[in-house]
């Protein structure tokens, strides 16, 4: 499914869901950004959403302005039927959902933590915690996410200061944003670069600057067939292997990267992992204090040891 498409769904559902009344086909061809065409290509789009927000799970009615007449036939969700009640998970499901608020604290999505862990609390629940479930370091408090994502949505244009990789100076950029994605751990901008004239995809955590829109509203379109996973195979260029040795239960966001995993003994694990920037790369390791051994490498092994040797004449 596109880029373009996905957001259409977002936006229709996100309209049906606040509109108080069934809106009309020619009021959601209106309001909701993404259909375009000819009628007959606006009501086929719209006919291919509406089975897929069904065969998501998400329930649309049909009904009139005025019972009494037959006039135009409108469409809504209510927030009954897109809600899933608390109450009806249990103890477990409810742990998961707990563990990934606590990624979200001290982010950008702290209010929507504590506002869900409040709403725990509320149905007299208590979430239980995952058993053999370690998370380490995920990284979702990226620079100027929240903000990106307003600019997208608005089709404005941005600019920020930006850190390639192996540099140490930074250099600003200015972009028209076309999506956003997660892979491998990272959020990626994917963007077309207004000064080099091509698209580019950004590593957020390379922002060195906030985040400045410029530009007016509406101010460009995404192709409809435009996908940010083909722009971000360039960041598998120039790969390198490591062989680490990881504890059972631990590492999970490092084994989500690897390539291979080998059972190794009852106690631990060997990953192949490919990585393309050493130095966070080696962050990653070092999260895992005991629960990691580098087999090589043996540069990476090197730098990790003398890491620890620092850190440990530092501390203790």
């Amino acid at each position: 499914m596109s880029s373009a498409k996905t957001e259409r769904l977002i936006n229709l559902t996100m309209a049906l869901l606040a509109s108080r009344r069934f809106m009309t086909k020619s009021e959601i061809f209106r309001r909701v950004a993404g259909y375009s065409g000819n009628q007959e290509t606006k009501e086929r789009m719209f006919e291919r959403d509406k089975d897929d927000l069904r065969s998501l799970g998400i329930e649309i009615e049909v009904g009139g302005h005025d019972p009494l007449f037959e006039d135009e036939p409108g469409y809504r969700i209510t927030p009954e039927a897109y809600q899933l009640p608390a109450s009806q998970f249990n103890a477990h499901e409810l742990g998961l959902i707990a563990t990934a608020l606590g990624l979200w604290r001290e982010s950008e999505f702290e209010d929507t933590s504590h506002s869900v862990s409040r709403r725990f609390q509320s149905i007299g629940v208590t979430p239980q915690e995952p058993e053999g479930l370690t998370l380490g370091e995920v990284s979702i408090d990226e620079t100027g996410l929240v903000e990106i994502a307003d600019a997208l949505a608005d089709r404005q244009g941005i600019r920020f200061e930006y850190r390639k990789s192996g540099s140490q100076d930074a250099e600003m950029r200015r972009v028209n944003p076309m999506g956003l994605s997660a892979w491998k751990g990272s959020w990626y901008l994917v963007a077309e670069d207004l000064e080099r004239g091509d698209i580019r995809a950004f590593k957020l955590s390379r922002f060195v600057s906030g985040i400045e829109r410029i530009g007016k509203i509406a101010n460009y379109e995404i192709p409809e067939d435009f996908d940010v996973r083909d722009y971000l195979i360039m960041f598998s260029r120039g790969e390198l292997n490591a062989v680490i040795d990881v504890r059972k239960n631990q590492g999970g966001a490092l084994r989500s990267q690897a390539i291979t995993v080998e059972q190794q003994d009852e106690e631990w694990d060997r990953l192949t992992v490919q990585f393309n920037d050493e130095t966070e790369f080696l962050r990653e390791i070092l999260w895992l204090t005991d629960a990691a051994k580098i087999v090589e490498p043996e540069s990476l092994r090197i730098k990790v040891v003398s890491a620890l040797t620092t850190l440990e004449a530092r501390y203790v």
